[in-house]
């Protein structure tokens, strides 16, 4: 990871204090697919419709998930219930959700409540007639997936050619009136990749790119060793103040509430400027439903608190004992006792996936030390 800066020029503390002053209202717009560890309200409802993908990505989450799915009439009720918590994000996933054959159906009755439809896909299989049938169903924004630049990527997806078919893909949408931004799965594998990923955003009129911390979970285990140090991670935040500068795509990082926690240890922000931070939002207003119906705090913490086959998706989310202590901030270890804990609270699925306990504290902190 040595090196790959080199030639950037770092912005001085003023800079960048004066630079999300002038951008805190387009930063904090809730108009993006995932902004969980970003204090999304009123929530943040994600429905892995099915684990079937078209790819074979070596970091999949979903993986080791029960193949059963919920049929379209559950969809239905699990959609109803999310919009009674008021207008919040409802966003489809998988594996990969265009391969649902209702998946149209879903998105238009998601879209007839006063509600954010969003989708995270792949991209590959978005045509101009399928993106026209996205925007023709509701579907405001998709975001998809984008790890390198040509083989790099697709040796990471385990498909050839499925880069330029993502390209193609976020071309369509655009062309189709829905928006589209990228997610980056950040890994030692792929870090030099960064500047490149970002420089296309850009060329791409990206208004996001998620920075998403690549948790071991599901296929992920066997990858579990290019999984950024918590010396890695706090690099990857000076790094992105860097690449700031000259970018005109935000970017944000996911599975890392850490980093508004450093932006106020740097001096960057303050609560007083409006913008308030709550830290992970896993388990709290965030929630996420895997295919064959269970509910759990993040799509990286496979733990379920319930099944909306066996009770209704409000009573899990506000009867759970697990959603109980995550709302409580009932956290150990060095999470418990940190200054940060109101506006950070570490990330819930990397403590799971390195601790084994949902509330344990989160390993790969980068502020550990001072807390």
């Amino acid at each position: 990871m040595n090196g790959w800066m080199d030639g950037w020029m770092y912005m001085s503390d003023d800079e960048l204090r004066s630079w999300i002053q002038a951008h805190k209202n387009e930063i904090f717009a809730n108009d993006a697919v995932g902004t969980g560890c970003f204090s999304y309200l009123p929530g943040e409802i994600i429905w892995a419709v099915t684990k079937r993908c078209n790819l074979k990505c070596k970091h999949c989450s979903i993986s080791e998930v029960d193949p059963e799915e919920l049929n379209t009439e559950e969809g239905f009720a699990l959609i109803e219930d999310a919009a009674k918590l008021g207008p919040v994000k409802f966003g489809f996933t998988g594996g990969e959700p265009l391969l649902r054959e209702d998946i149209f159906e879903l998105i238009e009755y998601a879209s007839s409540f006063d509600m954010q439809v969003v989708m995270a896909t792949n991209g590959t299989l978005i045509t101009r007639d399928v993106a026209r049938k996205l925007r023709k169903a509701g579907l405001e924004r998709a975001a998809m997936s984008v790890d390198a630049i040509g083989s790099t990527h697709d040796e990471f997806r385990g498909v050839e050619g499925a880069f330029k078919a993502t390209i193609r893909g976020m071309k369509a949408c655009e062309a189709e009136g829905v928006a589209t931004q990228f997610f980056t799965t950040v890994s030692r594998t792929n870090y030099h990749e960064l500047p490149k990923i970002i420089k296309l955003a850009d060329e791409m009129e990206q208004w996001r790119i998620y920075l998403i911390y690549l948790v071991a979970v599901g296929r992920g285990k066997q990858i579990a060793d290019v999984c950024l140090t918590t010396a890695e991670n706090g690099q990857l935040f000076e790094d992105m103040i860097t690449l700031q500068k000259d970018a005109k795509t935000w970017l944000k990082p996911i599975c890392n509430p850490q980093y508004w926690a450093y932006l106020k240890d740097r001096g960057l922000v303050e609560r007083e400027d409006g913008m308030h931070f709550t830290g992970c939002t896993a388990g709290i207003t965030r929630f996420h439903i895997f295919p064959n119906g269970d509910v759990t705090p993040c799509a990286y913490l496979p733990v379920a608190a319930g099944n909306v086959k066996e009770r209704s998706f409000l009573e899990i989310i506000e009867h759970a004992e697990m959603f109980k202590a995550m709302r409580a901030r009932a956290l150990k270890g060095a999470c418990a006792s940190c200054r940060y804990k109101a506006i950070c609270g570490g990330c819930r699925s990397r403590a799971y996936a390195l601790t084994g306990d949902v509330l344990g504290e989160d390993p790969i902190c980068p502020l550990v030390t001072g807390t």
